[in-house]
């Protein structure tokens, strides 16, 4: 064959291409080639690319053992029993825990912007203000009005007769006090926790 093209003359070589580029296959081939010659220099450039980096990476020892000590250590975890076992179990759950990955990113994404924005960060904290504070009023209010009971039992020095305690029982508040005192014990005895 290597004989036959030596022993053709230019103009037949000539003729045969210009043969071969008058059939349509050819044509359309040849349109479709330059039509995709800028995404084949682009893939081109990103194979350069890669090659550049992998021939970085290769010449650069300290990443090259840092890779080798982490695939020892892979290694090392990954033919342990009680690891295996464990991956196992991650992979049983890994449906569960992507849906409470799904549920933490959205409560992420709904809290972030509040905790970054100094103001909805200072309305939310004036907001728990409005709610805590009649809880804390009262239960200072309570502590306060302990602390002048003890203060005036210390204060009184008569004894309590017979006659005071009667006279006693007949305020509202001590029969209101009676009163819960009594139906708590009968619902106590009811439900058979007090024998």
């Amino acid at each position: 064959m290597d004989a036959e093209i030596k022993q053709q003359t230019p103009t037949q070589t000539s003729d045969q291409w210009v043969e071969e580029l008058a059939k349509p296959e050819v044509q359309d081939a040849l349109t479709t080639l330059i039509q995709k010659l800028p995404e084949i220099k682009e893939a081109i450039n990103k194979a350069e690319q890669g090659i550049a980096a992998v021939s970085a990476f290769a010449s650069d020892t300290d990443s090259l053992n840092y890779l080798s000590e982490r695939v020892e250590r892979f290694s090392q975890l990954a033919l342990n029993k009680e690891n295996m076992e464990a991956l196992a179990v991650l992979i049983e759950s890994l449906p569960r825990l992507a849906k409470l990955v799904a549920l933490l990113d959205r409560v992420y994404s709904t809290v972030e912007p509040l905790i970054s924005d100094k103001d909805s960060l200072a309305y939310l904290v004036d907001t728990a203000k409005v709610v805590t504070t009649p809880v804390t009023d009262r239960v200072g209010e309570g502590v306060s009005i302990v602390k002048e009971a003890k203060e005036r039992a210390v204060r009184k020095t008569e004894t309590i007769s017979i006659f005071g305690l009667l006279k006693l029982l007949k305020e509202p508040a001590v029969q209101n006090g009676l009163k819960f005192t009594q139906s708590l014990l009968e619902i106590l005895s009811e439900k058979k926790i007090v024998k």
